[in-house]
């Protein structure tokens, strides 16, 4: 008796890059036609949708898990619609071909059961890759080109914008890539008007956690994640916001260094800027500053913590206080001692006794309180003493001379300014320019360099000053300054209270202080206004 042929056992595989039911179900139907025309027992299906062809399959896809069915010899061969679904370069077919799986086509391309059939995959798949890496090497040539002419490849795009297809491009008669998203770029206004008025990155993204905002959509996070103070770092780095766009792209998908990015690094980008220039200078040199606190620390959720600061053990010692202010000054008279002069005698003396900043405790079961950061000199309710600080703030701000004495009014002329750095950097181009055709020697060329680089340095400078956002700005002169006050995120209430005072706060003793005057208040603190 003859003995029964052993039956091929097949398995399916199935991709495409954009995911599509219809596709799908294509490629499984001409699979399973051609099964059944060679007798061959499908024994499983492997489908990849939503993959790249130019991606290696990694673990968790469709075509791994194949893949080592393959090599625990589960199956004989893999049908497949085309060569193209395994991938575009020779190695799947390789990687299966030495698990001892052998490929076939529903299209007639490829029989890796015959010896011709092989040596044919060889040849296509062979030249196909030939195909695709040259189309690769034309593609980043012309995004090379394009870049210089300030047009970005596509890719993740930043907060604020919208991507703008080739083809909406094409309709616009316009190479903007991006367009604004109106309510998401004035979300990235605020941030950078927040941080250079003072506000911290913490603050910052606690305030728009706040309101309800998450970053961009991706594919892992279709609804976008929460704010961070990293998020909100990276951020203000972003030269994009500033319409400028790196001449070198990141190589091999990385992300840019940032910090190493700066004006002579771009070109014109061809897209709506959303913050000026001297702004995103104005946030990179703050945030590069090498006094400034790198970690975000807490998120403050009070008006004072973190900011005021502790005065020692007891009440306030106002003899002490004197005596300092007597030695600092060199008088002898304690009634020749200015306010100013007092308070500053009562900073230097809390700051000797204790002078940690004060923390907030008690919000969880709702009574707000404030006590020492070494929790050993006082405790004291939160409340009644932020209000009183509110009604200090509104008031001096609401004083006649407030405008005066607060806010510098001698502004720079950004647009004039503007104009000026563009006439600078282009005589230092022409500098180049001559001393490379011989037009100047070096001596001469290195001369003329320092002074345009020095007149560089100056205006530059006074951009960022013009770009640093005073907190202060848009509550002094307002006709209701409490009601701008009330209206202000919590952090940015924060940053005038340090642009305005220290404040320093002392124990208020035994007794029930729940009813406080202000009278009574202000001898539990030392208030030191800055000029």
């Amino acid at each position: 008796m003859t003995p029964k042929k052993h039956q091929t056992r097949a398995a399916i595989y199935a991709r495409q890059s954009v995911s599509d039911s219809e596709g799908i179900g294509i490629q499984l139907e001409k699979a399973h036609a051609l099964a059944a025309s060679r007798d061959f027992e499908v024994v499983d299906k492997y489908i990849d949708d939503g993959v790249s062809g130019y991606k290696a399959r990694e673990e968790g896809t469709a075509f791994a898990r194949m893949l080592d069915d393959a090599r625990a010899r589960r199956f004989d061969v893999v049908i497949v619609r085309k060569l193209d679904r395994l991938g575009r370069s020779l190695s799947a077919l390789e990687a299966l071909t030495t698990a001892k799986a052998q490929v076939v086509t529903t299209d007639g391309e490829v029989d890796l059961t015959t010896v011709n059939g092989r040596l044919m995959a060889n040849l296509l798949t062979s030249v196909a890759r030939a195909e695709s890496e040259t189309k690769a090497e034309r593609r980043v040539n012309r995004n090379d080109e394009r870049r210089k002419d300030g047009v970005p490849t596509s890719g993740r795009v930043p907060y604020g914008y919208r991507w703008v297809t080739t083809k909406e491009r094409a309709e616009r008669g316009t190479d903007e890539a991006y367009e604004l998203d109106d309510e998401r770029a004035a979300d990235v206004r605020g941030i950078f008007e927040a941080f250079l008025g003072g506000v911290p990155l913490g603050s910052i993204a606690r305030d728009l956690n706040t309101a309800g905002k998450r970053t961009m959509p991706t594919k892992r996070h279709p609804e976008g994640v929460p704010f961070s103070p990293t998020s909100v770092r990276r951020m203000l780095m972003n030269p994009y916001y500033a319409a400028l766009l790196p001449r070198e792209a990141p190589k091999d998908g990385a992300h840019y260094d940032q910090s190493s990015v700066d004006v002579d690094d771009c070109v014109p980008g061809r897209w709506p800027a959303i913050v000026t220039v001297a702004q995103w200078q104005a946030a990179k040199k703050k945030l590069d500053h090498p006094e400034r606190k790198t970690s975000p620390g807490p998120t403050r959720r009070w008006l004072l913590s973190g900011l005021a600061i502790c005065g020692g053990h007891g009440k306030r010692d106002d003899a002490a206080i004197q005596s300092r202010a007597l030695q600092a000054t060199g008088r002898t008279d304690a009634a020749e001692l200015t306010p100013q002069e007092i308070a500053e005698a009562a900073v230097a003396l809390a700051e000797e006794r204790c002078g940690m900043p004060i923390r907030a405790g008690g919000g969880e079961k709702g009574i707000h309180s404030y006590r020492c950061g070494s929790m050993a000199h006082f405790m004291r309710r939160g409340k009644p003493l932020d209000d009183f600080i509110t009604r200090l703030v509104v008031a001096r701000l609401a004083a006649p001379d407030a405008a005066d004495l607060l806010v510098d009014r001698e502004r720079p002329d950004a647009e004039a300014l503007s104009a000026e750095l563009t006439r600078l950097e282009a005589v230092r181009r022409e500098l180049g320019d001559d001393r490379d055709e011989g037009l100047i020697g070096r001596a001469e060329y290195q001369r003329r360099l320092k002074r345009v680089d020095a007149k560089l340095a100056e205006v530059r400078a006074k951009l960022e000053r013009g770009a640093v956002i005073e907190p202060l700005r848009d509550l002094v002169g307002a006709d209701d300054v409490r009601a701008v006050w009330d209206a202000l995120t919590l952090g940015r209430k924060r940053a005038v209270i340090e642009a305005l005072m220290t404040i320093v706060v002392h124990s208020v003793g035994q007794g029930n202080r729940r009813n406080m005057p202000d009278a009574a208040m202000a001898s539990t603190l030392s208030i030191l206004w800055h000029a």
